[in-house]
């Protein structure tokens, strides 16, 4: 990593007073509301696919899914859990293996039920991180790390993969709007994202202490971008929970659809996968309506069908999806309620 020592400063949470009970409590009421209402949200998709003559036919699909595939595919949710929280380590080791672990899939949970691309789950790992005493700047920093670590993995797979569908190395569709104008952009998105770095830092280096709060921002994008590049130079194995999160997301899907006997080409799934994820940004809780219509819409582009049969098993995977870690992320975060507001024990230099 980049070398910076994890440096307990002053909590600004202490465990046992009433601002810390108060804030613990007003964050278990927003996870547990935001599940409230993801429970809600399949209710209604229930109550539509039973009570609307036109989707019933999505219902009857549901029914006839494979047990065993719709297993297999819980089993790669878990492994997706796992690889997060081995990336998460990779950054907040130091927080220990009880708590950073907990900590890793109470995110996890907030990603879940809340859409924002990744960023709630941050949140609330950054609000944890600063109740221990861990300095803002050192939270800022491994926190763009940790996002970037997650979300370049889907950029470049983005990237890969729609080179090499459109220039038939691998299979599925040779259409350039579906493969080489994603690849374009991932390609644009990744030069973007190293200009603003830079732009970033320069930036800070002038921002006066009145504006410290900005300068903290922009040296956090800065130079977490730049950590995350001599990171990967490291070559260290725990890099590969940023692959599995990803991977094994996908492969959840790629089990949902052959649970209700589709079996297409991994590549299409994954494109239309990561493309079709891009609506988990738009700023709806749990990314409802709007990530499966995405996933269906770019299923039925890549000329996958029947609808109804796509629409089914988009649910099953979005149930799945959801709900293992949401469920194991309350559990994880009911757990370590006690341990926010302790401070880490002080690291020695160079450990």
């Amino acid at each position: 990593m980049s070398g910076s020592s994890v440096a307990p400063t002053q909590p600004q949470l202490q465990n046992g007073t009433g601002d810390g009970r108060k804030a613990i409590a007003e964050q278990s009421k927003r996870l547990r509301n935001s599940i409230v209402s993801l429970a809600i949200f399949f209710g209604i998709v229930a109550a539509l696919l039973l009570g609307v003559p036109g989707l019933r036919s999505v219902a009857d699909r549901i029914g006839d899914a494979s047990a065993g595939w719709v297993l297999i595919a819980v089993g790669f949710e878990l492994l997706s859990c796992v690889s997060y929280v081995i990336v998460f380590m990779l950054l907040f080791g130091k927080l220990g293996r009880y708590v950073g672990t907990r900590l890793a899939l109470a995110e996890l949970a907030v990603n879940a039920v809340v859409s924002a691309g990744g960023l709630g789950g941050l949140a609330l790992g950054a609000w944890v991180l600063r109740s221990k005493g861990i300095s803002v700047e050192i939270v800022a920093k491994r926190s763009v790390m940790l996002f970037m670590l997650t979300s370049a993995v889907n950029v470049v797979v983005v990237l890969l993969v729609g080179l090499g569908m459109w220039s038939g190395l691998l299979g599925g569709s040779t259409d350039p709007l579906l493969t080489l104008a994603p690849a374009l952009a991932a390609l644009a998105a990744i030069l973007a994202t190293l200009a603003v770095a830079a732009w970033a830092g320069s930036v800070a280096q002038h921002a006066g202490a009145e504006h410290r709060r900005l300068g903290v921002a922009l040296r956090a994008l800065s130079e977490g971008v730049w950590d995350v590049l001599r990171l990967l130079r490291r070559h260290d194995a725990r890099l590969l929970g940023a692959v599995g999160y990803w991977l094994f997301d996908t492969l959840v899907l790629y089990a949902c659809l052959i649970a209700y006997g589709r079996t297409i080409s991994f590549w299409i799934v994954a494109m239309a996968y990561l493309v079709g994820m891009l609506a988990n940004s738009v700023p709806i809780p749990g990314g409802f309506v709007a990530v499966e219509g995405g996933l269906v819409g770019m299923l039925v582009l890549f000329g996958v069908g029947p609808a109804s049969l796509l629409l089914a098993a988009v649910i099953t995977y979005r149930a799945i999806a959801l709900w293992v870690p949401s469920v194991i992320g309350s559990f994880a975060f009911l757990s370590i309620r006690r341990e926010i507001g302790k401070p880490l024990a002080p690291q020695p230099r160079g450990s």
